[in-house]
């Protein structure tokens, strides 16, 4: 595999889109997204320089090569090797890259980069990022937003924009799942709009947030993952261990949030689902309603 190949963090996005992920626990969707796209970008040799050699050859080379350089310094940010007195250095250099850099590539690593510190000074950045003209590092800003500490200042007007007026699948799952785990005022609404999505793995992200708000909207959608096949083998549809994860990360939200309106909906797969870990995970989950 080549270099740029290795770097590329496109896939991610695929796989947000098409696995279980895309109706993981909310807060879990983001950290297990974030550890994805940090594990696919620190996956290198090393290079025997420092962050503050990397970051200096962001600054110094051409943009068809900055990219190399945001790559390599990801290690470092991944491994907790940067100094804390070093940080507010290298938040302000990494930033001025993205400002000045015209290749998409590069300003992807740096939006990662960047989020993977989870600082407050990082945010002016990937605010900025939620307007990107380049798809993906929107998307990453947007994941990379969803794993910051809570409270923290985001852009949320943005956020909900690319919620509401984007046509990506993937990219709407994300910013609900962003929303969601800050807990925005605006998520119970946005969710709900979202249940009539044609695209049904947006309907059923939406569902798994409306657990927790005992929306019986939802009621629809949880009940279609519930009767989701494990044989199914029709291009572009789920597949088994896709529908495993969807139906335990609905079991998992219903666990949390002890919604016993949908206790039928659980004793019916503790029945006759064909999976023994959702059925094992169902009967937990109702005794828990249970009692």
């Amino acid at each position: 595999m080549s270099a740029e190949n290795q770097g590329n963090p496109t896939p991610t996005k695929k796989i947000l889109e098409s696995s279980p992920l895309s109706g993981i626990t909310v807060p879990i969707a983001i950290v297990l997204v974030g550890a994805l796209i940090i594990f696919g970008v620190t996956k290198m040799l090393s290079s025997g320089k420092n962050h503050r050699d990397l970051i200096e050859e962001m600054n110094s080379k051409t943009f068809g090569n900055r990219w190399v350089a945001a790559y390599e310094l990801s290690k470092f940010l991944a491994s907790s090797k940067i100094p804390k007195e070093d940080m507010p250095w290298v938040i302000e250099n990494l930033s001025k890259v993205y400002y000045e850099s015209v290749d998409a590539r590069t300003r992807n690593f740096v939006v990662l980069a960047l989020g993977s510190l989870n600082n407050p000074l990082s945010l002016p950045v990937l605010n900025k990022a939620l307007e990107d003209q380049d798809p993906q590092v929107k998307f990453n800003a947007v994941v990379s937003l969803g794993i910051m500490d809570k409270f923290s200042a985001i852009d949320w007007p943005k956020v909900e924009a690319l919620l509401q007026q984007n046509e990506d699948p993937g990219l709407k799952q994300v910013a609900l799942f962003t929303l969601a785990s800050h807990k925005q005022p605006k998520v119970e609404e946005l969710a709900l709009q979202l249940l009539n999505s044609s695209e049904k793995t947006l309907r059923y992200a939406a569902a798994t947030v409306l657990i927790h708000y005992k929306r019986a909207e939802a009621l629809p959608a949880l009940e279609e993952i519930s009767n989701l096949k494990y044989d199914n083998i029709v291009p572009g549809e789920l597949n088994g261990a896709q529908a495993e994860g969807l139906k335990m990360n609905l079991l998992e939200n219903i666990e949390k949030s002890k919604w016993i309106e949908v206790a039928g909906l659980v004793q019916k797969l503790e029945s006759s689902d064909g999976n023994v870990r959702v059925q094992t995970k169902a009967k937990q989950v109702l005794n828990l309603l249970k009692n």
